[in-house]
């Protein structure tokens, strides 16, 4: 009984110790039967995927791995176009406008005539048919069409996205380049004439498209695109580029009865649901579109494994590719939906969801969860402004004084916007509104443009120099309630609150990042002797872009929070020409600060038909009038959001395509590899300490019985 007792007391030492070693030298988990599924958390909005009226929206997380176009832009691109990767063209030539001068007095440059695309072939589409040169002119020859409404079938949504102004041009026509015959007539496209007024008096971006090279059997060929326009930035539109359309190319077979007239929403529009006769979403794409449902009982969305696509052989020789299915699991755009998903996250239900303004993650609670991984985007695209309402300064304060326009127009003065510019604690708002995950903002441009640059001064936390402001805008108002320039601070505040020199008719929404902004407003205000309206009609649900776009609400309001997206690269001039130029007699457009300044107008013209070199200088006087005298925009921060995926997932290192942050654009860089949590630790002591002193008392013990024993 005693020899089996030592021998029972070795094997459960040795059991003790061997098991103790199995956690930390077993294998990752296999790969997930088949369907291998990848589970993606996102928004339950939707929008239009068509190329000619394509917005931004959350469901283009389902548009981006089914439809293609002819470039794909490598990581925080620099517009270098040498650099630019292969996707539905395999190669590209330009031809550029001759550098001739205009009647400006300075030269052209830059402008590019046409575009060469050689095609790639052995590409089908979901529904079978045949990549070819006559599908890629059809493309592209459909969004003339439609955005124009040649045939009054279109959507005019963004015509301006795609045709001219002639007379916007007349002083830098050169002898090639000169549309000027355009003003006053009706332009044509592919042999159709326009009818609608809108379109009178300008020119299509694209003159035509021509077939060089049909294609043989296997599909290819070649395609040259001739422009109208300068082109020196449209261009990257047609090639993939512009961030609001992505001229993606859709089955001219499954779309034939489109060719004139536009394609709505993601299956839930009447008349285009998501059936047997009309499938959304077909092109050449990794996965194929299933649907998209935001509606009735359940919810979601779903794509398929493509596996005719064309690149498929070389992504799995790889390793990638692996995902078989991906399942959109579907949020609402609102608090509750915001808890769900965090919940879904660490609960495993969802294996990826993105952490962006408005739509956060729970940061502190899925950071420190050992099963998730958080990736950190440098800055996001989508910076965080303040607009500042110039209004008064246009045209528009003429009109509504002279009883020619029913809203009234209710501006800052520019010493206001000046104040308020050097009132705000951008430092302290940021660390509060995104727990210090944000970057302020170094230029207009954002501070991944090619052209920012952190050199000019930007506005920061000065309240001498916004109390000057005040002083010298109000001098009776501030003299009236006994305020100069050696005032206390307290003695700001108290005349804030007790009797302010203005206050502020501001708007904000529900966000959790404009509840901050409320109150740091506030603070800014009070410390210039100024308040805002408390009033719940300025609180806009769900967004304050709905609440602004009410008629006149955008001409009265003189504050509020915004995003807008910034290109990294040449296309940063699509967006200060939306947001900063003058639009023309009465025209809001995109601007809606309203600071219309003749100088910027014309440096921003002068940015069109230059070349890089002379951009940056144009770039330079804009930022300087902008962030030292106008002051239209309160720059306060990119967010620092990420992505937070399960272990589970190896994802290929992100990148940032060109006006979309995403997690490798299409999806196929994303494999399963199984992973085990750690072994868990004693408290206070190594796992590793413990198991080498286990394992020599073990044999310690050994050796002393069979010591004993002989």
């Amino acid at each position: 009984m005693r020899k089996f007792t030592k021998i029972l007391v070795m094997i459960l030492l040795f059991s003790s110790f061997v098991i103790s070693f199995i956690p930390v030298i077993a294998e990752p988990k296999p790969a997930q039967a088949d369907p291998l599924i990848f589970r993606f958390g996102v928004q339950s909005t939707a929008g239009d995927w068509d190329p000619a009226i394509r917005y931004a929206a959350p469901a283009d997380v389902a548009r981006f791995p089914t439809l293609e176009g002819f470039v794909t832009y490598p990581a925080y691109w620099n517009g270098d176009v040498n650099s630019l990767i292969p996707c539905l063209a395999t190669d590209w030539v330009f031809e550029y406008w001759p550098v001739e001068q205009n009647s400006k007095g300075y030269y052209n440059s830059g402008g590019i005539k046409s575009t060469t695309l050689t095609l790639r072939e052995n590409v089908t589409f979901h529904d079978g048919s045949q990549w070819n040169a006559t599908v890629a002119k059809w493309n592209l020859d459909r969004i003339m069409i439609v955005s124009g409404n040649l045939t009054g079938r279109g959507n005019t949504k963004y015509l301006a996205d795609f045709w001219e102004d002639a007379s916007d041009y007349l002083p830098f026509y050169t002898q090639s380049w000169n549309f000027s015959s355009a003003i006053g007539q009706m332009p044509s496209y592919n042999g159709m004439t326009a009818t609608i007024p809108a379109l009178n008096g300008t020119f299509p971006k694209i003159n035509n498209v021509t077939i060089l090279d049909a294609g043989g059997p296997n599909g290819g060929g070649i395609i040259k695109i001739n422009y109208n326009d300068w082109a020196s930035f449209s261009v990257w539109e047609i090639l993939a580029g512009n961030p609001q359309h992505y001229v993606l190319m859709i089955s001219m077979a499954a779309y034939a009865d489109y060719w004139d007239r536009a394609i709505y929403g993601f299956g839930e529009v009447p008349g285009f649901p998501q059936d047997a006769t009309f499938k959304h979403l077909v092109g050449t794409g990794p996965y194929i579109f299933d649907h998209w449902t935001t509606t009735g009982p359940t919810t979601g969305g779903l794509i398929v494994k493509n596996e005719n696509y064309w690149n498929k052989t070389a992504l799995e020789a790889a390793g990638w590719f692996g995902i078989d299915e991906v399942q959109f699991v579907l949020f609402t755009p609102d608090d509750a939906g915001t808890q769900a998903r965090n919940l879904a996250m660490k609960t495993g239900a969802i294996d990826f969801s993105s952490d962006v303004s408005g739509f956060n993650f729970v940061y502190d609670e899925v950071i420190s969860q050992a099963d998730l991984t958080y990736f950190t985007n440098p800055i996001g695209d989508y910076p965080f402004c303040l607009i500042l309402n110039c209004i008064n300064e246009t045209a528009w304060k003429t009109l509504y004084d002279g009883g020619m326009f029913p809203y009234k127009t209710n501006g800052l003065p520019r010493l206001f916007r000046k104040a308020i510019s050097y009132a705000f604690d951008y430092e302290a708002f940021l660390q509060t509104a995104y727990n210090g995950r944000a970057t302020r903002m170094n230029s207009y441009l954002g501070n991944d443009n090619l052209y920012a640059n952190p050199s000019i001064p930007m506005p920061y936390l000065n309240l001498s120099i916004a109390r000057e402001a005040i002083l010298a805008q109000y001098p009776t108002e501030c003299a009236a309630r006994g305020l100069d320039a050696n005032s206390p601070d307290q003695d700001w505040i108290n005349v804030a609150n007790s009797n302010p020199i203005y206050r502020v008719s501001f708007y904000w929404d529900i966000s959790s990042v404009q509840q901050v902004l409320k109150d740091y407003i506030e603070t800014a205000l009070k410390s210039i002797g100024m308040a805002y309206y408390d009033d719940a009609d300025h609180q806009a649900t769900p967004t304050i872009w709905a609440k602004i776009f009410q008629p006149g609400i955008m001409f009265s309001a003189q504050m509020w929070g915004s995003t807008w997206a910034i290109a990294p690269n040449d296309i940063g001039h699509a967006h200060i020409n939306a947001y900063f130029k003058y639009p023309g007699p009465g025209t809001v457009y995109y601007n809606l600060a309203f600071c219309y300044l003749n100088n910027v107008t014309d440096w921003i013209d002068q940015i069109y038909f230059s070349n890089s070199t002379t951009r940056q200088e144009y770039y330079d006087d804009i930022g300087v009038t902008l962030q030292e005298y106008e002051y239209p925009w309160m720059w306060i921060g990119h967010g620092q959001f990420g992505y937070v995926y399960r272990r589970e997932w190896e994802v290929r290192e992100f990148e940032r395509y060109f006006g979309m942050p995403t997690i490798v654009g299409d999806l196929t860089h994303i494999k399963w590899v199984g992973w085990e949590p750690p072994i868990p630790g004693i408290p206070g002591y190594s796992m590793y300490i413990t198991l080498s002193v286990s394992a020599a008392a073990t044999v310690g013990i050994i050796y002393v019985m069979m010591k004993k024993r002989k």
